[in-house]
């Protein structure tokens, strides 16, 4: 008797379910990091500077998606600089891409299988 979770329509809605949760988490990550806009969250909360200066003045934000941050560009005199993340930056990255990694690889192998098992009964 086949144990349950090596079944293929198993594999196959875990590895859609873990899709999907990672996905919701990627959406939820991204509307705390820009809502009310990227820019006012960057003036709020940064990322900053390291070396701020009086003449450091905010001209945009944006959501990255790698690694998950905020990205903030900074004119500081006649100097372009963006900063990204803080130092949570990658650990939340893996966070949230490794079970849709996970799911991915899960729902390949399911499918494989189940053309294996097809094939092998049309034979």
């Amino acid at each position: 008797m086949r144990r349950l979770y090596t079944s293929c329509p198993f594999q196959g809605l875990t590895g859609a379910a873990l899709i999907a949760a990672s996905g919701a988490l990627f959406l939820g990550v991204r509307l705390l990091y820009v809502y009310k806009g990227a820019t006012y969250k960057c003036a709020v909360e940064g990322p900053h500077l390291e070396r701020s200066q009086i003449e450091t003045q905010l001209v945009s934000g944006s959501f990255s998606a790698w690694p998950i941050a905020r990205e903030c560009t900074y004119v500081t005199g006649s100097v372009v600089e963006t900063t990204r993340g803080t130092d949570d930056t990658w650990l939340l990255t893996g966070f949230l891409y490794a079970p849709a990694l996970l799911g991915l690889l899960l729902l390949v192998i399911a499918i494989v299988r189940t053309v294996r098992s097809s094939r092998a009964l049309a034979i």
